[in-house]
């Protein structure tokens, strides 16, 4: 048997690695058009060493992200949404706040709309935490998500280097869910050149004709990765003129979306089900709407603010019994209850916050020993009596 490979064990990671990872985890492409998400600030060519996960950008947690040391603020709502009027200090505005760690040098990503649809995101955690599995999307939207092949040439003895490098900046995930990382495909050639009298050639000598024993390597990453893969390419090969070709790939239509459904296994009372949700989620109280003794089979799960998705989406035909969310407006409730549906509200936060440790694990799997938490002092803005 194959011996297991040594993960490395990260002391700093690159941000350009990090929003890469991000971006694997909770594709941009799948946030709200209305949405603000991924790198809100900060450069690339940042080193983080910790990294703190909060909901909202808040003056405690800024507090604890300045105590703890923090590099990174992974800000689920982002606090930069509309446009900035100015680049003040002070107060507890979120974008206020912003600049304060900016001029602190803490930088800022959001995934927010994009992790919701993500699959094993939010409304995926909530789902999972509620011991429910996942049988579709509420608010299906089929999008193609731009890919691009990365063929280069490099000398056998370096291979390794600009693989690794260039799997750091986002290539190389293939698979549902990207579960899988560091695909290539590897043929050896000859390659040839020949240098004039301003060359500094890496092998060979300038003037004369070269043949070169190297490794034709080839692997895919998502289009809005191009910039920085093709910098940690030409950062990592030892050529001084590497050849590389970006190839542009047909990809199916994915089927993603807001909000999940789910089947029970078995039909619960509206009742029954608000209990057995309080308890598994262990909190002080929630909103029922509907029929107590309705008998439910197949719910709805939108975490955070459900809005009119789900009474939309019953309307275009998609069956469901039971809305599960964070919170409705009074009117939305109203016009739910009219078209025969249940719903449990949660509390916005309360929805939202499962999937911050969900993130953290998943982060740092991929980052072994490197410094993540989850906030302990971002409050909600409500409290119960």
């Amino acid at each position: 048997m194959q011996p297991a490979p040594i993960k490395s064990v990260h002391k700093s990671v690159l941000l350009s690695e990090l929003t890469a990872c991000l971006e694997q985890i909770a594709p941009l492409h799948l946030a709200e058009p209305w949405d603000h998400v991924g790198l809100l600030s900060g450069s690339g060519t940042a080193r983080i060493k910790r990294i703190l996960i909060a909901l909202d950008l808040t003056r405690e947690v800024a507090g604890e992200a300045v105590r703890n040391g923090a590099n990174l603020l992974i800000c689920y709502h982002p606090p930069i949404f509309k446009p900035i009027l100015d680049l003040c200090t002070g107060g507890d505005k979120p974008e206020n706040l912003a600049v304060e760690l900016v001029s602190k040098r803490i930088w800022i990503y959001s995934p927010h709309t994009a992790l919701d649809a993500a699959p094993g995101g939010t409304n995926d955690a909530l789902a999972k935490l509620l011991g429910m599995e996942v049988c579709g999307s509420l608010d299906f939207r089929t999008t193609v998500t731009r890919y691009l092949k990365l063929v280069t040439f490099v000398p056998e003895s370096a291979v390794e280097r600009v693989a690794e490098a260039v799997y750091k900046a986002g290539a190389g995930h293939i698979g549902k869910n990207s579960r899988y990382s560091q695909c290539s495909f590897r043929t050896t050639g000859t390659g040839t050149f020949f240098g004039d009298e301003s060359a500094t050639p890496a092998i060979g000598q300038k003037g004369q004709l070269e043949r070169v024993s190297e490794i034709r390597f080839e692997t895919v990453l998502p289009a809005t990765s191009a910039g920085a893969v093709v910098a940690a390419l030409k950062q990592a090969h030892p050529y001084e003129e590497p050849a590389f070709d970006l190839l542009m790939m047909e990809n199916p239509p994915e089927e993603v979306g807001q909000g999940r459904l789910v089947e029970l296994p078995i039909p619960l009372s509206l009742e029954n089900l608000t209990m057995y949700i309080r308890r598994a989620l262990h909190l002080a109280r929630v909103q029922m709407i509907g029929r107590q003794n309705a008998r439910l089979k197949r719910l709805a799960i939108v975490a955070g603010s459900a809005g009119r998705l789900p009474l939309e989406a019953f309307q275009r035909g998609e069956a469901f019994d039971c809305l599960i969310t964070g919170e409705l407006k009074h009117h939305d409730m109203l016009a739910l209850r009219a078209a025969g549906l249940s719903a449990i509200c949660l509390g916005h936060a309360e929805s939202e916050k499962l999937v911050l440790s969900a993130l953290r694990d998943r982060l740092a799997q991929e980052f072994t020993g490197l410094s993540i938490a989850v906030s302990r002092s971002d409050p909600t803005p409500y409290a119960f009596l």
